[in-house]
């Protein structure tokens, strides 16, 4: 049986399952694979977590390393953490090795060169870029990392055409449901809502909800449903959702927090939504590259979505009419707001380009393919 090693610089399952990655792993092992994702887990303490776990066929394998102290400390940390990757992945004697993002892409050229393993390189972000925007000589580093790297992978994989193309090719892998999971039936309570509810679905952050509220609060019959919670490692949560809620009523908005929901939720979530306000969170210089993985939920589920003009959302919902492109919230808002049957055909758009396009079952094909040709020998065209 051949064996895969994806490498990730987080846990896997825990607090939350890594859709992507376990998405990924799972139809491997259902191509017959064998597959062990190796985990930088962070904290041993942090959620009681074990060294090895198993599930729906997929294994993870745990290392503990925490970040702490200053720079120099943490650098060192870091490299301790990588060094235990590179001895586990080592000893697992993987055919090919699938690294998610480029701070684990140099664990798996080092095992290369010891095992003849091929590697995939599945960049889900555009990381210099990431990292630039915190710190400009990290980033810098990133990015002449990646420069150097990408040149001795046999494949690479991503998450936007736009992503693509700034990494030198590759193939895109849409980060979307099955079909089978959005066309399963759902109860739609709509969370107690009235009239036509704008649903914002995804970390809370508060500028960005500040504009939103405001603008909701200037369309008639309007309710927003906000589900999420702080942004990874942040705190605040409490304080700011009172902030938040405050600032609606102030304003005269209907607006619900439901908070952090699980993921089996989310079918619920979206049928509680007429429309879908997709935010720009990131920073600018990672906004073109970016395709929120909540625009194909909308897709998925018929619901008309509100982008910002960036490159790889707005290209979508330009070239399949499926929602709304603007800066702005307001007249968007009206606009969709108003007008029932364009709601119902921006909706039936976007499912349609899902089905054809975006959907897993699909995004697995292309995987399964870049799989067979780097074990056939084949991986000229992957790069």
């Amino acid at each position: 049986m051949t064996r895969i090693a994806m490498i990730l610089g987080h846990d896997l399952l825990i607090p939350n399952e890594d859709t992507r990655v376990y998405r990924e792993a799972t139809s491997l092992v259902n191509f017959g694979f064998e597959v062990t994702v190796f985990c930088w887990a962070r904290r041993m303490d942090k959620y009681e977590t074990k060294w090895e776990d198993e599930r729906n066929g997929i294994k993870v394998v745990r290392i503990f390393e925490d970040l702490e102290g200053g720079f120099l400390s943490k650098v060192r940390s870091f490299k301790r953490a990588m060094k235990q990757l590179e001895v586990k992945i080592e000893e697992y004697k993987p055919d090919i090795i699938h690294a998610h993002d480029l701070e684990v892409l140099d664990v798996a050229v080092n095992v290369k060169r010891i095992t003849n393993a091929k590697v995939i390189f599945d960049s889900h972000e555009d990381w210099p870029n990431m990292e630039i925007v915190q710190n400009w000589f990290i980033g810098k580093y990133y990015e002449r990392k990646q420069r150097k790297l990408i040149d001795t992978v046999d494949a690479v994989l991503t998450v936007s055409d736009e992503l693509a193309i700034r990494l030198g090719g590759g193939t895109v892998l849409y980060n979307s449901e099955p079909l089978e999971v959005v066309q399963q039936p759902v109860e739609n309570h709509r969370f107690g809502l009235d009239g036509i509810v704008a649903g914002y679905i995804g970390a809370l952050r508060k500028p960005i909800l500040e504009e939103i509220i405001d603008s909701a609060s200037k369309v008639n019959a309007l309710s927003l449903l906000i589900v999420g919670g702080p942004p990874k490692g942040r705190g605040g949560y409490s304080e700011m959702i009172e902030e938040l809620e405050k600032i609606a009523e102030d304003k005269g908005a209907n607006a619900k927090f439901t908070g952090p929901l699980p993921y089996s939720m989310m079918n619920e979530c979206y049928a509680a939504c007429d429309i879908l306000i997709v935010g720009h969170y990131v920073h600018r210089k990672l906004r073109d590259y970016a395709l929120p993985k909540k625009l194909l939920d909308a897709m998925g589920y018929k619901v008309p979505a509100i982008v910002g003009p960036y490159d790889a959302r707005r290209k979508i919902v330009e070239r399949y009419n499926c929602g709304l492109v603007s800066e702005e919230w307001t007249d968007t808002l009206t606009t969709l707001s108003n007008d029932k049957e364009l709601r119902k055909k921006m909706g039936e758009n976007g499912f349609k380009a899902f089905k054809m396009n975006y959907a897993w079952e699909l995004q697995e094909k292309k995987l399964l393919k870049v799989y067979k040709n780097l074990l056939e020998g084949e991986a000229g065209d992957e790069k």
